[in-house]
């Protein structure tokens, strides 16, 4: 059970390691028919919704990538710290233009390492919020020695050893992290999809979450907020079945929750943090198609 809520709370955000050379990035319409292939040509934001639409931006987005794919740790981070340094979102743009910007299939290309904090076996939240069994080990181990207030909660953060087994294996085997996200049109249906895609064929698991964008005039606007209410196991080899996740996600309350904190946005890359500390770097892809729940989702 402990695993099982484990993994439900922190893989929170994810996508394909294929070489992204080969790529071309289309903005993809969330409101596609279904049967039909998801792809929409790119077409030309509100330069506001974005960081910059400046060459310089381009620019940092290449060597992040580049970086990502070389497996280059110090300067994937210095290329992400250079490209999130400059970004503000507009005041002027609304939820409904960032909604549309986040909408689609996200393949994540790299996420940040935090060591196992054996005091905080399930991760730590950067908040510093403990809900459910996470509250267990709060109680009986503190905060580690290192203090409650908000500078110290973002020192002592951490994610749980299943995300970290997850993220290790990004580049390995055909091994697939993707992120479906559905923040337009009718709100009930507002939703953020991760899909880890096993490799060779063998199927996935996907873990969904109802979501919403923090509220226009909250100093953390461009953060999605969301909450884990479904989950399965898709086995498509040596034959087919799929296998419902035994989570009772309505009876763990806000240790289902958590948060994506907006750092850096364009049609082509965007860079989140997790609310246990991680950042995530994810690429836009070509179709919906990429995502294997995705006429479940859209």
């Amino acid at each position: 059970r402990v695993l099982c809520v484990t993994m439900s709370t922190t893989i929170a955000s994810l996508s394909t390691t294929p070489s992204r050379a080969a790529h071309r990035y289309r903005v993809v319409d969330a409101n596609s028919r279904r049967g039909a292939r998801r792809t929409a040509p790119r077409r030309r934001r509100d330069a506001s919704a974005l960081s910059s639409s400046s060459s310089s931006s381009s620019s940092l987005e290449e060597d992040l990538i580049a970086n990502a794919d070389a497996g280059d740790d110090a300067r994937t981070i210095a290329a992400m710290n250079a490209l999130t340094s400059a970004y503000a979102t507009s005041p002027s743009v609304s939820n409904d233009a960032l909604g549309a910007s986040f909408s689609g299939v996200w393949r994540l290309i790299y996420s940040t390492k935090s060591a196992f904090d054996a005091t905080a076996p399930l991760g730590r939240r950067e908040d510093n919020t403990a809900p459910g069994l996470e509250a267990v080990f709060k109680a009986a181990f503190g905060d580690g020695g290192k203090g409650t207030d908000a500078a110290s909660a973002a020192v002592t953060a951490s994610s749980s050893p299943i995300q970290r087994a997850v993220l290790s294996n990004l580049t390995k085997g055909g091994f697939a992290v993707l992120q479906g996200v559905r923040l337009t049109g009718d709100a009930t249906k507002h939703r953020v999809d991760q899909c880890v895609r096993f490799g060779d064929g063998y199927g996935y698991f996907r873990l969904s979450a109802s979501a919403s964008l923090e509220p226009e005039s909250s100093p953390r606007r461009g953060t999605i907020n969301y909450k884990f209410d479904n989950a399965y196991v898709m086995l498509q080899k040596p034959f087919e079945i799929r296998l419902p996740y035994p989570v009772p996600f309505k009876l763990l309350g806000d240790e289902a929750a958590g948060y994506l904190e907006l750092k850096y946005a364009s049609d082509r890359v965007r860079v989140v943090k997790g609310n246990k500390g991680t950042n995530f770097v994810f690429v836009r892809e070509d179709s919906m198609d990429a995502l294997p729940c995705a006429n479940e989702l859209f």
